[in-house]
């Protein structure tokens, strides 16, 4: 086991989105995930009966530290577990700005909490009814196993593991970065995103893999995949 790091960064996503109907206040806008890792199929992802990804859309932007410093507060006056963090949304050409939840044990628990965060001057947009796929980015506090230069396994989700890549992508070229890497390993069953850490070097550049099934073996092969498209795509430039 490698050493432990505490990092802040961010994870750039494409996932679906869809309205909750249901056990939220009157005339306020909740969006959650209806499938989690799109890229991964196969069994043991999140259970349904419990809300996946949840998003409480915000009418006024909050910085990271004020989610953070509101969450803190709300937590103290909530019977159960959370976990909240910020994010932004992009439905093309717009921009939203939410709090992320995870963790949450009932969807019953949703009105309390936007209750409560209410109570802290946090205002959401009015409801809007929607499904669609966005490009989101979520800000947050990682907890981290490096067991070897430039490899890191998520201490709290075993299953989730990253890679350094040499520099930054756009969403369309990672996209067809990975249609590649998966279009050359027999073990093309993960789901892939973008993440950035802010170390001490600099800005951190990093891949994200889901994959139930993933061991050290299998993240070094996808990470020299990605690599080997890199420098492709930089010879051909």
């Amino acid at each position: 086991m490698g050493h432990i790091i505490e990092i802040c960064g961010c994870i750039k996503k494409q996932e679906n989105l869809a309205t909750l109907e249901h056990n939220v206040l009157d005339n306020t806008w909740v969006l959650e995930t209806t499938r989690p890792f799109p890229g991964y199929h196969g069994k043991n992802l999140p259970d349904e009966s419990n809300p996946r990804s949840l998003f409480f859309m915000l009418d006024e932007a909050l910085s990271f530290e004020d989610i953070l410093r509101i969450t803190a507060k709300v937590k103290r006056h909530f019977q159960g577990d959370f976990d909240a963090t910020g994010g932004s949304i992009f439905f093309k050409p717009y921009t939203y700005q939410a709090i992320r939840l995870k963790h949450l044990s009932s969807f019953d628990h949703i009105p309390q909490l936007q209750h409560l965060y209410a109570r802290e001057g946090v205002k959401f947009m009015k409801y809007h009814q929607l499904e669609r796929e966005a490009i989101i980015r979520v800000k947050k506090v990682f907890e981290l196993i490096c067991p070897e230069e430039g490899i890191y396994q998520d201490r709290e989700n075993d299953v989730k593991y990253y890679f350094e890549i040499p520099d930054q992508l756009k969403w369309q070229d990672f996209k067809e970065y990975t249609a590649r890497v998966k279009n050359n390993v027999i073990d093309h069953n993960f789901d892939a995103a973008l993440g950035i850490f802010y170390r001490h070097r600099g800005i951190v550049d990093a891949v994200r893999i889901f994959d139930r099934h993933a061991s050290l073996e299998k993240v070094r092969l996808l990470r020299d995949k990605y690599l080997e498209v890199f420098r492709r795509a930089h010879t051909a430039h």
